[in-house]
């Protein structure tokens, strides 16, 4: 009876293990979408009011809870309270704020691409680094979603196939 148990929690954990793998890959896919978001509300605000970069993470910062937003939050503050150069503050912070997720070295270079071009040129050549970021943004979305749709099931799968086969190998 004990055995039963040890061997069905195995291959539950297993399986969970499985889904959680599974869960990091459309997480990834969220992030991703989040941030596409967050670029065309400010690509929109910069081009219609034409206002100067620091006024504008200040305001658009203050419209939600997601990472995006919370790093337009953080580097509006940040370049309040220093003098420094926005590329810098803005690949800190988007250092900082996606630590811990589930983003590969791709996409962590076009989250910080942005520093590269705000505030920095006129109105018209930012539009420009904004059409550039959403088309890299658009192939890396278009892959994680293929990634997720293959891969997802496949670790599902392959969790409980573990299990299983640990199972078996423990009777």
């Amino acid at each position: 009876m004990v055995r039963a148990v040890i061997i069905a929690g195995f291959v539950g954990a297993c399986g969970f293990l499985g889904i959680i793998k599974a869960g990091e890959l459309k997480e990834r896919t969220a992030l991703l979408e989040d941030y596409r978001k967050m670029l065309i509300q400010l690509k929109s605000r910069i081009n219609y009011f034409r206002e100067p970069i620091t006024t504008v993470l200040e305001t658009e910062g203050k419209k939600g809870q997601s990472r995006a937003i919370m790093l337009l939050n953080e580097t509006g503050a940040a370049l309040k309270e220093k003098n420094a150069e926005i590329g810098r503050i803005w690949s800190q912070n988007a250092d900082l704020i996606y630590k811990h997720t589930p983003l590969t070295a791709d996409d962590m270079e076009i989250i910080r691409y942005p520093g590269n071009f705000l505030g920095q040129t006129d109105c018209d050549n930012q539009q420009a680094g904004f059409i550039y970021m959403e088309e890299k943004l658009a192939a890396q979305i278009d892959e994680a979603e293929k990634i997720c749709r293959v891969k997802g099931p496949l670790y599902r799968r392959l969790g409980f196939f573990a299990g299983g086969l640990a199972a078996i190998i423990l009777i």
